[in-house]
């Protein structure tokens, strides 16, 4: 799909303020630990080559039980429209693309919309693992070209693990579905969707895709009830299916791979980022790595990746940038943007 005039604004990110290294990490799976006393050593050592592999240092985890998902998505729009000059009362449109939720109804979008003061909207959820934000700002762009009278929508995530991580290990076995859980960290992120540009700096959307490979949609679940579990080896391989994909988007649209200056990627690991870039053949520069800073955000992670990018002032007008996020399902959703501004 490609836009003619569609503008993504600098995003709003909204973070726990408690910090978990490694160390603490290990520490709650410690607490927890009833086996064999005698395995112990053989799961330190399994969690600690797993944190070596992705990188994976610091993890920002939400320990307030009484904050929802929708308090993180709201403090991020908030944050979002403040920075970017954008009033609740200019919405059109807003979509919650998150993982995280506390009731199947209403749309945790509806909770975000009236938490920001609107009185009357269209607001709904998009939930797509990993892929869900990037894919709501798939539809909102594609909105915005359908529906003449919509001009702005908010796209906004919260994502607060709760429950859902496994720090009960008990075996070195568990460590196969249980420990890319232990990578995760919690954030809220919102972008805003128009037709103008934004003032100081926004991407103007030149195309986005989705590609996914249904047959893998057992490897990585969060259930109703239970716990985060993920196949990570079996799930890391279909990282061969990136590449080709990405290239086949970035060539459609006449460029090429070097033409890109920043590639603003999922961090599921460092080591699959990488992973990419070289696949792409491009200069390994040309990719943000955040993975140690935040750990796997899931669908908040490209938001927060394209925040910590603008942090650095490493993006000039005139820039092309690739957005994209692979997921559980398994699923790849892609964005071109050139920055203006």
């Amino acid at each position: 799909m490609t836009f003619s005039a569609v503008h993504l604004s600098r995003p709003g990110v909204a973070l726990p303020p408690d910090r978990l290294d490694n160390a603490q990490v290990l520490g709650r799976i410690r607490e927890n630990y009833r086996g064999d006393p005698t395995l112990w050593p053989m799961i330190e050592a399994g969690v600690g080559l797993v944190f070596e592999k992705c990188n994976s240092q610091y993890r920002h985890i939400e320990s307030d039980q009484t904050i929802d998902p929708a308090d993180y998505a709201v403090r991020a729009a908030k944050a979002c429209m403040e920075e970017n000059g954008v009033a609740a009362a200019d919405l059109d449109l807003v979509i919650y693309g998150g993982i995280a939720r506390v009731y199947f109804e209403p749309a945790t979008a509806m909770e975000v919309a009236a938490k920001l003061g609107v009185k009357e909207i269209h607001a709904f959820d998009v939930t797509s693992a990993c892929v869900g934000q990037m894919e709501a700002l798939h539809i909102a762009s594609a909105y915005l070209g359908m529906y003449p009278h919509m001009s702005t929508a908010l796209v906004c995530a919260g994502e607060l693990t709760r429950g859902f991580l496994a720090y009960d290990i008990q075996s070195p076995e568990e460590l196969l579905t249980k420990a890319a859980g232990l990578t995760i960290g919690n954030a809220g992120t919102a972008w805003l969707v128009r037709r103008e540009p934004f003032e100081g700096g926004c991407a103007r959307l030149v195309a986005m895709d989705n590609y996914s490979l249904p047959e893998h949609w057992g490897l990585c679940q969060a259930p109703i009830d239970g716990t985060f579990t993920s196949k990570s080896r079996e799930l890391f391989a279909l990282n061969v299916h990136v590449p080709p994909a990405l290239r086949r988007v970035i060539e459609g649209y006449g460029w090429t791979p070097d033409d890109v200056d920043h590639y603003v990627f999922h961090q599921p690991s460092e080591h699959m980022v990488k992973k990419v870039l070289n696949g792409l053949e491009v200069d390994l520069a040309k990719g943000i790595l955040t993975h140690h800073l935040f750990g796997n955000t899931s669908s908040t992670t490209v938001a927060l990746t394209m925040h910590q990018l603008l942090k650095e002032d490493r993006v000039r007008p005139g820039d092309k940038v690739c957005l994209a996020s692979a997921a559980a399902g398994f699923s790849l959703v892609s964005a071109l943007g050139e920055w203006i501004g």
